[in-house]
């Protein structure tokens, strides 16, 4: 009986990435593949690229290259990238790299293990010339997966695409319009999740408030998530990516009553300035942001914000900047990232004038998030003497402590809480008493008849 092909898959980017690595994967497994986690241990390696920004687009470049080192000293046969980078720019990879086997852009990958297995029966090089171009195909069932989350958690991507026409983006010229799933289809993975005894869904897409417009004309995200709270198994249900000015009242009804909602909402608004909004094409103004975030506040009480921010953006004066600062300071986001300005080619942004200097950029970046580790802090803090729900992902090895997160903490991005090892089960809820408080982290114990603790969703 001849051994399995073994392949090894390196997942880079965004929680949207992640979903295509595990349905990926899911081909993988469907044709007789088996998949390994070492790549030092495979035939071949699939490396699933991100090409957002610069930094990402080296990453993706990097790990490319450090696996073609495999192939050229070890015994890997092949080498394999799939993703957004292949999608942008499959055909220098081909050029540039030619370790690689095969480049495909974004597609359902469905005939990756085809080609996985022509490469280590070594079939001609004709591979190294496969580019999966042309546009990223229609939303499909993500039914299909290989879950690379732990067992507490799973991403729900309702759509592909973006519709959006920010200045500073890629992604709309990588992943196409913005193509929602049927919301039967989501439903029916949603309970395939549930059964696989997932207790938190994490709805991702590239801007989940327009789910349903290119189907019915109208924002359908409140339906869906109705919908989603109707299964069994799932006990929370957290929304990253809402667009700002499309966040309806129908959504924070369901966020403020709904008894598997977390109080918790990932809103990047990227700046705050109307002129640097206005060259961002956001299609929202300074006051209008402002706005937005002070309905969420009065609207869904005790809800923790999440919001990313960009700093050094062409045109962006101290004043801009300053203008930024203030409102960090005074909303007090309970989450924030910061990312200084990547100029991508392609973009419109790339040839706007009065681009900034990247150490400006940077410098205005370091200085948003030392005003916000003393507001996060400040939030962490809030924590200590009470008894919160925890969802326990895993265990940290190093501290020997068992880790969760807060219903104010979604997956991978945010803090995470310090609870005794073997406390808890991935996928498991415990009632915690948080006794310490850091800039990233809380400690505590489980209290007394804790464990399975009820699931309460906000503070």
């Amino acid at each position: 009986m001849n051994e399995a092909i073994r392949v090894s898959l390196i997942s880079l980017g965004c929680a949207r990435n992640l979903v295509d690595s595990e349905v990926l994967l899911g081909h993988a497994v469907a044709e007789g593949l088996q998949i390994v986690p070492d790549a030092e241990d495979a035939d071949v390696v699939v490396v699933n690229t991100c090409g957002f920004v610069e930094t990402a687009k080296q990453e993706s470049i990097d790990t490319i290259l450090s696996v073609a080192r495999l192939k050229r000293d070890g015994g890997l046969k092949g080498v394999v990238a799939v993703g957004c980078l292949a999608q942008r720019y499959g055909e220098e990879l081909r050029r540039s790299i030619p370790e690689l086997d095969a480049v495909f852009g974004l597609s359902d990958y469905s005939g990756v293990p085809g080609v996985v297995r022509s490469i280590v029966n070594g079939s001609p090089r004709r591979w190294a010339a496969t580019v999966d171009g042309g546009k990223p195909k229609g939303p499909r069932s993500d039914a299909r997966r290989v879950l690379l989350t732990p067992k507490s958690f799973a991403y729900l991507r309702i759509s592909e695409g973006c519709d959006h026409a920010c200045t500073f983006c890629a992604i709309p010229a990588m992943r196409g319009r913005n193509r929602s799933k049927p919301l039967e289809v989501l439903v029916e993975e949603a309970r395939v999740l549930a059964a696989a005894g997932v207790p938190e869904l994490v709805i991702v897409a590239e801007d989940t408030t327009a789910y349903g417009l290119d189907l019915h004309r109208k924002r359908q995200i409140h339906t869906l998530l109705e919908r989603l709270g109707e299964i069994d198994g799932i006990r929370w249900i957290r929304l990253l990516y809402a667009y700002p000015h499309t966040v309806a009242p129908e959504l924070t009804a369901f966020l403020r009553g709904h008894q598997k909602a977390v109080k918790y909402l990932d809103i990047p608004i990227q700046h705050v300035s109307s002129p640097v909004l206005k060259a961002m094409k956001r299609g929202v103004s300074g006051a209008q942001v402002r706005g937005i975030l002070d309905r969420l506040r009065a609207e869904v009480p005790g809800i923790a914000v999440r919001t990313t921010l960009i700093t050094g953006f062409p045109g962006e004066t101290q004043q801009d900047f300053a203008e930024l600062l203030a409102l960090v300071r005074d909303y007090r986001f309970e989450r924030l990232g910061v990312f200084p300005y990547s100029r991508e080619e392609g973009t419109p942004a790339h040839d706007l004038p009065g681009q900034v200097p990247a150490d400006v950029a940077q410098a205005r970046a370091a200085e948003l998030m030392a005003a916000q580790r003393e507001i996060m802090h400040g939030f962490q803090r809030t924590f200590v003497g009470r008894t919160v729900p925890v969802l326990v992902d895993g265990c940290d090895a190093e501290a020997k402590r068992s880790v969760g997160r807060t219903f104010a903490d979604a997956p991978e991005v945010d803090c995470r809480v310090l609870l005794p090892e073997g406390c808890a089960e991935p996928g498991e809820f415990v009632a915690a008493a948080i006794t310490g408080a850091g800039e990233y982290e809380l400690t505590g114990a489980v209290a007394p008849a804790g464990r399975r603790g009820a699931a309460r969703h906000g503070p």
